[in-house]
């Protein structure tokens, strides 16, 4: 029994590192496309602007890799599209110096932070294991 508790408990520490990671992600993606948006459209300052910009591809590729596309179904390849829209935004955001495509980009990376971070907090919450005691529960 306690064999299989302990493998529960780290199939969920491993479910909620892979949140936590992924939530990262999304930061750093974010974080760079502010960094880029700041200095759009300073010519002194395009190296750097595509430096950012290359770091939130390379967020994007991570976000692709941490997809389960067996397990995750429709859900999963529907990520994977976004994530793969989103990159062409910033291709074309940096190709074509349209600051807008960039601004649409961090609006789905956002949007996304913040649904996992919801979904992240739910998981956790109901990985916590509950102990009943008569007419109360306590969760810990």
């Amino acid at each position: 029994m306690k064999a299989g508790y302990g493998a529960y408990q780290s199939k969920q520490a491993e479910t909620n590192d892979q949140g936590k990671l992924i939530l990262v992600t999304y930061d750093v993606a974010i974080k760079h496309a502010k960094l880029a948006l700041e200095i759009f459209e300073d010519k002194k300052q395009i190296e750097a602007r595509v430096k950012h910009i290359f770091k939130i591809q390379d967020a994007l590729e991570e976000l692709q890799c941490s997809l389960n596309m067996e397990a995750g179904g429709d859900i999963a390849a529907n990520l994977y599209n976004l994530y793969t829209f989103m990159f062409h935004l910033t291709v074309d955001a940096n190709i074509g110096n349209d600051r807008t495509l960039l601004e649409e980009a961090l609006r789905y990376l956002e949007t996304l932070r913040e649904a996992w971070g919801q979904a992240t907090v739910k998981a956790k919450a109901e990985a916590a294991p509950q102990i009943k005691f008569e007419n109360m529960t306590v969760s810990g």
